[in-house]
């Protein structure tokens, strides 16, 4: 264990072979954020953290998302580790008391996988929730180490938000879902180090039952509407272990786990196993002793396990126990501190001249026509023609008519020549692409996938330091986020992959769609800091004036959305406006009022 000495200092003596086990899990990059705590920390914050922001949406609703990187597993066992990736991701929404809405996925690989990508449409289709879009990157930047990483969103009622918390001593935790095996064990430490290490192997993969992840679902909105569930906390990372724990450290307070209660598939677990295993569709329920049984009653009903499995104490110390046997004895608060590595200043200069670094061309249908985005029938704009728009339907009351917006972006182009610039400009294209469809940007989330900070510190400080600046400039707060470090294949690691998630409120679901007549490119081919307010602001106008707008990195690379256009009856005819790999321009179709410039290229038939 990386922090041995550290543990022990603490404790105060020499640590046992359960406690370096469970510290290993809790204190690992992928649980603690040891490198950028710092960072994270000085970023603007939105709404209201837990296991995946939030922020209001309208005087009835909110919006839970986040975006979850499943990086390793992905690269081991391809389709279990996407699928788990999915699954996690929808229980960190869930857990908000937010129905999980829609999905969407960046992918970076060399190649189509064919296994990750079946991995996230079995798994979303099969759950009904829709995968509404996404972005797919293929380079040789990724042959050893492909990134995946989803993001999900949920909208729920104002009166159904969950704490991720245990709020006083004498409520009891259940767990309920499915049974507990040995898969995923060092799951969160296999993550955290390099694809050779000594954990890279399938028994770290969790493996994925997407049936029961519905079944978890409506069994736990029903606990919600029934007013039974008082904090919430999905089993992802460090299983019983991080789930318990982390409810009760955030309440200031203690636990004692009883670790025979679990419900087993495996009978032969030894208990530090039981409390580090990661297997999939479970969920931690806070709730007081009187409601328990009728949590149990309702996970029973949908084929679940479950069983009361803690009872929270105020006196601080988190207490497994294995019938007899304690098996882990420390403070709460402790397994919730990790240490924290250094951070580093990192002093932005001048925006560099960037060469054109591009990826491979496909055409996305290939990859998202696998998925179904109309599931749940919320879905107003298809994949390929920029963000998704989701009408947000509210029998309860018939008053709200709001959508939202959602796209999920990267430019590692850039951010291979410039960590700072990459993330910068990824976070500008991300809100340029909300306004396009008529969205107002309310949050991103930020998926933060890089190599070993322990031996190229720099890049991870610039790429903080572009996403802190950027994010304060243009008023686009950060609700929520994920790390994946040490995305590294001997020795070798990827380039800084900052992955933004971003969610709009759409006031005006008539949204403009594509129309027959005359293509503009409208704007600048190269990037002014100084004009891009006012650039934002145009294309707001150009969307109020219901023309569809097309905001891309690179026209070159345009099959998707030639395709999209085909499958709405639609043939493109246009000369592919030449720009440098950072600018200011967009496709508009039909003619525009604006005062940037415009220039007719091409035509729609």
């Amino acid at each position: 264990m990386k922090y041995l000495d550290i543990l022990e200092s603490k404790l105060g003596r020499k640590a046992t072979r359960e406690e370096i086990e469970a510290f290993t899990v809790m204190w690992s990059e992928h649980c603690g954020y040891s490198h950028t705590k710092g960072y994270i920390r000085k970023l603007p914050k939105a709404g209201k953290g837990g296991n995946a922001g939030v922020v209001p949406l309208d005087d009835y609703h909110f919006l839970a998302f986040k975006v979850e990187s499943h990086n390793h597993p992905s690269a081991i066992e391809p389709f279990n580790g996407a699928a788990t990736g999915v699954g996690g991701i929808i229980r960190d929404v869930l857990a908000m008391g937010a129905r999980p809405t829609a999905i969407l996925d960046s992918l970076h690989m060399d190649r189509i996988v064919d296994g990750i990508i079946e991995g996230i449409s079995d798994y979303g289709n099969s759950i009904g929730v829709p995968t509404v879009g996404g972005e797919l990157r293929i380079s040789n930047f990724y042959k050893h180490n492909p990134l995946v990483n989803v993001m999900a969103v949920g909208v729920g009622r104002n009166e159904h938000l969950i704490e991720s918390k245990a709020s006083r001593p004498g409520q009891v935790i259940v767990i309920f879902g499915g049974a507990t095996g040995r898969d995923g064990i060092h799951g969160a430490s296999f993550a955290s180090e390099d694809l050779t290490g000594e954990k890279a192997n399938k028994l770290s993969i969790q493996v994925g039952d997407p049936f029961a992840e519905k079944l978890l679902i409506e069994a736990f909105l029903e606990m919600v509407e029934k007013g039974l569930v008082e904090g919430a906390q999905d089993l992802g990372a460090g299983g019983v272990l991080s789930a318990t724990s982390e409810l009760v450290a955030r309440g200031g307070l203690g636990a004692i786990v009883h670790l025979d209660k679990v419900p087993l598939r495996e009978p032969d677990m030894l208990p530090i196993e039981i409390l580090i295993s990661e297997s999939q569709e479970r969920m931690a329920v806070v709730t007081s002793p009187e409601k328990a049984q009728k949590v149990l009653e309702i996970a029973r009903k949908h084929l679940l396990f479950g069983e009361i499995v803690a009872e929270v104490t105020d006196s601080g110390r988190y207490v497994a126990k294995y019938k007899d046997e304690t098996v882990l004895d420390v403070p709460a608060s402790l397994l919730e501190e990790s240490p924290e590595e250094p951070i580093y200043e990192y002093t932005p200069s001048e925006m560099p001249k960037f060469k054109w670094l591009r990826f491979k061309e496909v055409d996305a249908h290939d990859v998202f026509e696998r998925y179904d985005y109309m599931v749940g029938t919320d879905t107003i704009l298809p994949p390929g023609l920029g963000p998704a728009v989701m009408r947000v339907k509210d029998y309860s009351n018939m008053k709200s008519s709001v959508g939202y917006s959602l796209a999920i972006h990267s430019r590692v182009d850039i951010g291979a020549q410039s960590p700072y610039w990459g993330a910068y400009i990824t976070v500008l294209e991300a809100i340029r692409k909300t306004l396009s469809v008529g969205g107002e940007p309310i949050a991103i989330t930020d998926g933060i996938n890089y190599a070993d900070p322990d031996v190229e510190p720099m890049g991870l400080a610039a790429q903080m330091r572009g996403l802190k600046d950027v994010c304060e400039t243009f008023n686009v707060p950060v609700a929520s986020g994920n790390a994946s470090l040490y995305n590294t294949y001997k020795g070798k690691g990827i380039p800084p992959t900052l992955v933004v998630g971003i969610v709009g409120k759409v006031e005006n679901l008539n949204i403009p769609r594509p129309k027959r007549g005359p293509i503009y490119a409208v704007g600048y081919h190269d990037f002014e800091l100084g004009r891009e307010k006012h650039f934002q602001d145009e294309i707001r106008n150009i969307s109020r004036q219901g023309l569809f707008i097309v905001s891309m990195h690179d026209f070159s690379r345009n099959e998707t959305l030639k395709s999209a256009m085909k499958k709405l009856g639609y043939n493109l005819k246009i000369a592919t406006p030449k720009t440098e790999p950072i600018h200011q321009m967009i496709l508009v179709f039909g003619e525009p009022k604006t005062n940037l410039p415009v220039k007719r290229i091409g035509f729609c038939y």
